[in-house]
């Protein structure tokens, strides 16, 4: 009787103990999208968010592109408001998420990367080509006012 009671309470305490793994390489990203609807980002940002928050011992990086012609700015707003809405809303500290932005690239593009403290991340992560922003017009305007104005 007393084996039996000893097996189970080894067995109840290794079933309730949660194994610690490491954050994934910066070589490859958690997530990648492009220009998507902010109804559609916010739910790979809550993905991104709850991977952060298990993986104690990482930071979360927010690497975007600007589209070559594009609006200029663009990349570094939607930056900004995703790292806002991971810290803001989905509550990961703020120490723990940074962004930048990395050139232009053919079409705008958001990565989201999980770091090991103290791993390297590499500089610049997308081989950015030799592009420039386009007009900043009405459009472009408009644009950058929404990305500002997003609430969740």
């Amino acid at each position: 009787m007393r084996a039996l009671v000893v097996v189970f309470i080894t067995s109840s305490l290794i079933a309730n103990t949660s194994f610690v793994t490491t954050a994934p390489s910066p070589s490859s990203p958690f997530d990648q999208y492009g220009a998507i609807r902010w109804n559609d980002e916010m739910a790979r940002l809550d993905n991104f968010a709850i991977q952060l928050q298990n993986y104690e011992k990482s930071i979360g990086f927010i690497v975007t592109v600007d589209a070559d012609g594009g609006c200029p700015g663009e990349a570094k707003a939607r930056a900004i408001r995703a790292k806002r809405y991971v810290v803001e809303h989905r509550g990961v500290p703020w120490n723990r998420v940074g962004w930048r932005v990395d050139g232009h690239y053919g079409h705008l593009q958001t990565t989201l990367l999980i770091v090991p403290t103290g791993a390297q991340m590499p500089y610049p992560y997308h081989k950015p080509i030799s592009g420039k922003d386009g007009p900043f017009t009405k459009k472009c305007q408009t644009r950058l006012r929404q990305i500002a104005r997003s609430r969740w």
